[in-house]
């Protein structure tokens, strides 16, 4: 299992690389590699999954997703 993984560099506010997380998603499909990516907060940084003033505490919506929140649903939601 990946238990932490992020889309950005390692500081946590460089762009996105969707990309390479496709790349790496698809490694970790096709292995059979449980994973979770680490950053759910709604901090104005771009690894964040949360959009800066959403709510910390759930119930979210779409709109409630950051660019990266938005990419990883989808992928999610696709392994259905």
């Amino acid at each position: 299992m990946v238990t932490e993984f992020g889309m950005s560099d390692a500081s946590g506010n460089g762009q996105i690389s969707t990309i390479n997380t496709g790349k790496w998603l698809k490694r970790l499909d096709q292995t059979n590699v449980s994973y979770f990516c680490w950053s759910l907060t709604n901090k104005n940084e771009s690894s964040a999954l949360l959009a800066p003033g959403s709510s910390k505490t759930g119930k979210w919506k779409k709109k409630d997703l950051s660019e990266a929140g938005r990419y990883l649903r989808k992928k999610y939601r696709a392994k259905r």
